[in-house]
């Protein structure tokens, strides 16, 4: 009988053909992990991912927000912890992430440091959360919070407000009806909420409904 395979499971999606090249060593040379395989794109990872079971799925972040965050939806459906790599540090777009439910955050210049630590850490707690960050953009996100919804939540209670359902919700924003899901559990935490009314009346009582049509 051949032994167990106990090694934290790794899937790269990295559509550079370089940078996908140094993650896939950089993973092959810990002993401790086990690299399932390094693809282009988000099609390829869910193949991947319908037939083998994958601890980690660690995402290069593209240039567009937009692309990433519906490509994150697809990966989160599937129930995969996913780390995103991003180019750059933005603010703005590394809440949107988080929000989106990813449970770690990295600037890829710190990807040779931490991600593998970042790795273990993940499947030893589900629970946990990893941010690489600046302390400028850890500071903007704290900023940003307090109750504040992110625009994107904005925009999702707009049409809730409006009467749409989830489904109608994900075609109009073009996200997946998961993360309009996850972006309504953020809603509620931050404001209180008990139900879709209760959030939508809270939301408005505090001047943070994106009017349908509109962009946060």
């Amino acid at each position: 009988m051949s032994p167990v395979n106990t090694r934290p499971t790794v899937l790269v999606v990295e559509g550079n053909v370089l940078l996908r090249t140094g993650l896939r060593a950089l993973l092959s040379a810990e002993s401790d992990l086990a690299l399932h395989a390094a693809v282009g794109d988000v099609d390829q990872a869910l193949e991947v991912l319908a037939g083998q079971r994958v601890d980690v799925v660690v995402y290069g972040a593209g240039e567009s927000a937009a692309d990433t965050e519906r490509a994150l939806g697809r990966l989160l459906d599937r129930g995969a912890r996913v780390v995103v790599l991003s180019r750059q540090e933005r603010p703005g777009e590394m809440e949107m992430y988080l929000n989106s439910g990813v449970s770690a955050y990295l600037t890829e210049d710190a990807a040779g440091e931490c991600l593998c630590p970042v790795i273990r850490g993940l499947t030893a707690d589900r629970e946990r959360v990893y941010i690489m960050a600046s302390r400028s953009g850890l500071g903007w996100m704290a900023g940003q919070r307090g109750g504040q919804l992110s625009g994107r939540e904005r925009e999702v209670m707009g049409l809730v407000a409006n009467g749409l359902s989830n489904s109608d919700i994900a075609g109009r924003l073009c996200i997946s009806p998961g993360t309009v899901k996850r972006h309504l559990r953020n809603v509620f935490v931050k404001l209180n909420a008990v139900s879709r009314i209760d959030a939508v009346n809270k939301a408005r009582a505090a001047a943070m409904l994106v009017p349908a049509g509109h962009r946060a």
